[in-house]
């Protein structure tokens, strides 16, 4: 399946994606910009592809857990995915088998039985046959409550009914619900499968040592694991998910925190890939080594507003917080220029099915801003303001939004915190450790996924939202036939998060992907957004 790189400027509510490439025209200093040019006007060196060869790409910090159940950090995803194989995946609104474990999946009429069928002769890293008893052990697993899997919900109807998952035969199995779950193919995209013989009968697998030296279904499997170092896997010559087996022989995955060193290390030659963000985007540009590949990055940056906090509860006052700033100032501020990111006002990204703009924007009126203070009861509001020091865009938004929130009486007090800790601290059910948070998510394109944001028990519900209405509207979404109707519902369900304000969404950010010109394949490696497949990776001479 041909997958085409964004690499023009859509309509203002989409993504903007700009030129790959070495030495791309020099801006004035004063003003970064992203170049005008094309991808296919800024081809990396010529060259033919090779097979063998050792790609060494960065991470930012130490991965917090492998097993794809319990991935919940970027890290841990990118490294994760060059390990294990999911079982599909969703691009371009279609369903794509290419690096998957399924040949097919089919659903009935009213989407309650759901039939996996598994490629023939795919096995483990260990040699071990990938069968359906991995299908029905990763989904009981998913749903039990004693296994606390971040994703369980995903393995539930609207109604709330678990999905019973049966073997057919070897290669085949059901999930069956009791209710209609038409969004149930956008979850099964983003679960994944752990081989049953492993970890059969352990008691907390999310915190198991056998999570260290993982056995996955992927393209690369386990060699070695340096923590502060380096994560390395080599070629799984048997993998027969895609068309071919991987290309090159290692991909070595370098720790390295600061930013500044990595960019270093990839002029050196020391890092072969990473991504980059807006304010290195000048600097890797003038790089004659390197091409820097442009894409949706599907990513919405936000805010979430604390509503067990006092003050926070009350509408009015959250309306207020979000008319004290100007969005586009905001984005221009965080990321030097809304080339670079755009404004959004929907918590869906606008390739997400059924999204649309809110129909009233909450924005740059400070005079209206005080009044709702005013009536609320809120003046002088003194508030907390978590983030993570790992995004250098957060650092910014929390300084613009602490000036612009002081501008109408409310004392923001800055709370940054190493990335860990920060999300450990997310981790905690109904925390009130901060007021407001920053955050980001990347759900893709089936809309009934964003309910882990803002939905009453999901685990990314970091605004302690527990609104009734709102929790209807998910799970009627999730079980409503695609049509006119399941598209009212998702705009009924934007408008009504927009309207309580329970999340300030801020901006839609590209994605940019500094690639060695040694390296190809880029093109086929980006399935969508941050899904991966590095089978389709290779060096070139």
């Amino acid at each position: 399946m041909k997958k085409k790189l964004l690499a023009v400027l859509l309509a203002a509510a989409m993504i903007s994606c700009f030129a790959a490439g070495c030495g791309g025209k020099k801006e004035d200093p004063a003003e970064t910009k992203a170049p005008e040019t094309t991808a296919e006007t800024k081809a990396p060196a010529a060259g033919n592809p090779v097979e063998g060869g050792t790609l060494t790409v960065r991470v930012s910090a130490d991965p917090l857990n492998i097993n794809p159940l319990y991935v919940t950090d970027l890290n841990s995803f990118t490294i994760m995915q060059s390990l294990y194989a999911p079982f599909f995946e969703i691009v371009g609104g279609e369903v794509y088998y290419g690096n998957g474990l399924l040949q097919e999946v089919t659903a009935n009429e009213d989407s309650t039985v759901f039939t996996m069928k598994l490629k023939e002769g795919l096995t483990w890293h260990d040699g071990e046959a990938i069968t359906a008893d991995d299908i029905v052990f990763s989904m009981e697993t998913l749903v039990d409550e004693s296994q606390a899997v971040p994703y369980s919900t995903y393995g539930f109807d609207g109604a709330g009914n678990v999905a019973v998952t049966e073997k057919v035969d070897d290669l085949t199995a059901t999930i069956t619900f009791k209710s209609s779950s038409t969004g149930f193919l956008g979850s099964l995209s983003q679960i994944y499968c752990i081989p049953k013989h492993i970890y059969e009968g352990v008691q907390k697998i999310g915190e198991s040592e056998l999570n260290y030296e993982p056995v996955g279904s992927g393209p690369f499997k386990f060699v070695s694991y340096q923590s502060g170092q380096e994560y390395v896997v080599e070629r799984f010559d048997d993998y027969k998910c895609g068309d071919n087996v991987a290309h090159l022989d290692k991909v070595v995955f370098k720790i390295v925190k600061d930013t500044n060193s990595a960019i270093a290390a990839l002029q050196s030659g020391d890092l072969n890939a990473l991504t980059i963000n807006s304010d290195d985007y000048k600097t890797v540009d003038g790089m004659s080594n390197v091409t820097i590949n442009h894409y949706n990055s599907g990513q919405v940056n936000a805010m979430g507003m604390n509503t067990l906090k006092d003050g926070l509860s009350d509408q009015k006052v959250r309306q207020a917080i979000s008319l004290a700033m100007n969005k586009e100032e905001l984005v221009t501020f965080s990321y030097t220029s809304t080339e670079f990111a755009t404004p959004a006002y929907s918590i869906l990204t606008p390739d997400t099915l059924y999204y649309s703009e809110p129909e009233t924007k909450y924005d740059n009126d400070q005079e209206q801003a005080k009044k709702l203070l005013k009536e609320a009861g809120a003046e002088g509001l003194n508030l907390s303001l978590l983030y993570s020091t790992a995004d250098p865009a957060m650092e910014k938004e929390a300084l613009y939004i602490q000036s612009k929130l002081g501008e109408v009486g409310i004392t923001v007090t800055l709370d940054p915190q190493e990335d860990s800790v920060f999300k450990n601290t997310l981790q905690e059910p109904n925390s009130t450790a901060y007021d407001l948070v920053l955050e980001n998510w990347e759900l893709g394109a089936e809309p009934s996924l964003y309910a882990d944001i803002i939905k009453t028990g999901t685990r990314s519900n970091n605004s302690n939202v527990s609104d009734a209405d709102l929790n209807a509207l998910w799970d009627q979404g999730l079980k409503t036939p695609n049509g006119e109707e399941r598209a009212q519902i998702y705009t009924d369900i934007q408008n009504m998060v927009n309207d309580k304000m329970y999340i300030y969404t801020i901006s839609y950010s590209n994605g940019f992907y500094a690639l060695s010109n040694n390296f190809g394949g880029f093109d086929d490696f980006l399935l969508q957004t941050i899904y991966l497949d590095y089978s389709k990776l290779y060096a070139v001479e």
